[in-house]
């Protein structure tokens, strides 16, 4: 019989520093000892109970010597919603830990009692720290507080042009959440906006609340300098519709990589027909379509029902297939980078062989059907598209330090260097090092995607070398794994969706994600689903 998790809520007077120990181990005990839910929950604390928490937090926390003591004490106050508990962890916002800062906002964003924002509502206006007004903008705009909207206002009007980057862009995406009524015109102010971060988070926020009558003035960003600025616009355009951005999107179409993809779907979202991804052919067939007397764009009701009818036919007849694929997953990006897992499980067998027997593999390996489909997507790449490779188990290795054009000489090296990776942690070595019997052999997903997103795009210079070349600029990533993740900063799933999530809200790099093996993909579909890429399940 698999017993269940059983929900439980400290109580108020547990003493602080067992109050780690009664959060995360005593459901545990209690699961042991009932096989169902408790019947009898604890009620909410009193006021006065509130109050002596925040005390006890506030007696023990600094008291704390490990990171976890401190993130496991913050969330002690979740049940104690008032004024006190947000004066309180005002102060937390400010530690140095990231960690913990992150656990307070998490906390009192998760507050309901109306009081208890009033306090954080009242000082915005005369707040000086913009590190610390910007965390109040995406705590109470993460909270569902209206009546931020007002306040937002009067500051951006009292000092809009000195704001800090951090504040127009957390303002930015707290109009997102909470509503642009009366408030587009500063959204349309952040999406010209020196700093390309707020120019996303606006785009983003205008596309999110629908303000179609923005669409127009949105156009002329799908000429910015910055990629992302470029990509969130086609992704607005494509959400609002305006006629005027049908022919800078063909224009489009005569680049290279993701954003000509992107910006071929955006046609067809605006006009409601497949142009086609080839520059001349679309220019020539919307030429064609103007000249039709009663021509006109499709309403959005009639762009939903093809789509409907499109996807309809995508699974009767499957999609055509693409050469230059991995894993299946079309490369259509000419910046990318393909991440590995060479952990331990991926020495064992795939169980499902028939699925696997017409591959062409040399066997039925994990680990050496992922390389042969590695193998041939390189073979594939020519000089204009650019790439790397990380292989990771509990450490890291990176074929090169900088994005690469996949030329003759550069896919020798990348096939050289793909052959000679092994499973790890089973006493065979390779390129990562470790042997039998230690911890080499692990899963750290985090540590892998943390090391992809080094190749700063939003820069002219990849961060990680000494390359000077312009426009390496990393805009996809392949992530491939068989397991869970299980070593590393963050092992939860949650906490390293959440800091991806952060990560890649401004830099818009795509996550596609691969499985192999008969495990639970939760992960990876999540981790695709959340960064606007495909997931692939290779089979087990």
């Amino acid at each position: 019989m698999r017993l269940k998790q059983v929900p439980f809520t400290i109580p108020a007077r547990v003493p602080s520093l067992l109050a780690p120990l009664a959060k995360y181990c005593l459901p545990a005990l209690l699961s042991v000892l009932f096989v169902g839910p408790l019947t009898c929950p604890l009620k909410a604390q009193t006021y006065e109970q509130k109050l002596d928490t925040v005390k006890e937090f506030k007696r023990f926390f600094n008291k704390f010597k490990e990171l976890q003591q401190k993130v496991a004490a913050v969330f002690i106050l979740e049940d104690a919603d008032c004024p006190e508990a947000v004066e309180t962890l005002i102060k937390v916002l400010r530690h140095r830990e990231e960690d913990i800062r992150s656990a307070a906002k998490e906390v009192i964003s998760g507050f309901k009692e109306p009081g208890t924002f009033e306090a954080m509502t009242k000082r915005l206006e005369k707040m000086r720290d913009p590190q610390l007004r910007a965390s109040f903008f995406d705590i109470l705009s993460l909270a569902k507080q209206s009546q931020l909207k007002p306040v937002m206002r009067l500051i951006y009007g009292k000092g809009g042009k000195t704001l800090a980057t951090i504040e127009k862009y957390e303002m930015a995406r707290a109009f997102g959440r909470l509503g642009a009524k009366d408030h587009d015109d500063i959204l349309l102010t952040f999406s010209r906006d020196k700093a390309y971060e707020v120019q996303v988070a606006a785009l983003d926020a205008i596309k999110l609340q629908k303000l179609k009558f923005l669409g127009k003035k949105i156009v002329p960003l799908l000429q910015a300098p910055v990629w992302q600025v470029r990509a969130s616009a086609i992704h607005c355009v494509a959400v609002l519709r305006p006629a005027e951005a049908v022919e800078p999107l063909i224009e489009m179409l005569e680049t290279e990589g993701r954003l000509r993809i992107d910006a071929n779907e955006a046609l067809m979202d605006i006009t409601g027909r497949n142009l086609g991804p080839e520059y001349k052919r679309a220019k020539k067939a919307w030429a064609a379509l103007r000249k039709i007397s009663d021509f006109r764009l499709p309403t959005d009701a009639e762009i939903k029902k093809g789509k409907e009818t499109r996807e309809k036919y995508n699974v009767i007849y499957g999609k055509g297939k693409n050469h230059n694929t991995f894993a299946g997953i079309p490369t259509t990006s000419t910046r990318m980078i393909f991440i590995i897992d060479v952990s331990a499980s991926m020495n064992d067998l795939v169980v499902d062989r028939e699925k696997f027997r017409a591959g062409g593999y040399k066997s039925f390996q994990k680990l050496e059907i992922v390389k042969t489909e590695l193998l041939r997507t390189i073979n594939s790449l020519d000089r204009n598209k650019y790439f790397n490779i990380v292989a990771f188990a509990t450490k890291v290795k990176t074929w090169k330090k900088w994005l690469s054009p996949g030329h003759v000489v550069n896919k020798a090296s990348a096939i050289s260097f793909v052959k000679r990776l092994k499973p790890l942690g089973l006493g065979s070595g390779g390129l990562l090092g470790g042997g039998a019997g230690d911890k080499s052999g692990k899963t750290n997903s985090y540590r892998s995607l943390m090391t992809s997103f080094s190749y700063d795009p939003a820069k002219d210079t990849v961060v990680t070398g000494n390359s000077k070349k312009k426009g390496l600029k990393l805009d996809t990533i392949y992530f491939l794994s068989d397991g869970r993740p299980s070593i590393g900063k963050y092992v939860d799933i949650d906490d390293i969706l959440k800091a991806v999530r952060k990560i890649n809200q401004v830099r818009k790099v795509v996550i596609h994600c691969i499985s192999i093996g008969d495990f639970e993909a939760t992960f990876l579909k999540r981790l695709a689903r959340e960064n606007g890429g495909v997931f692939v399940d290779l089979g087990g």
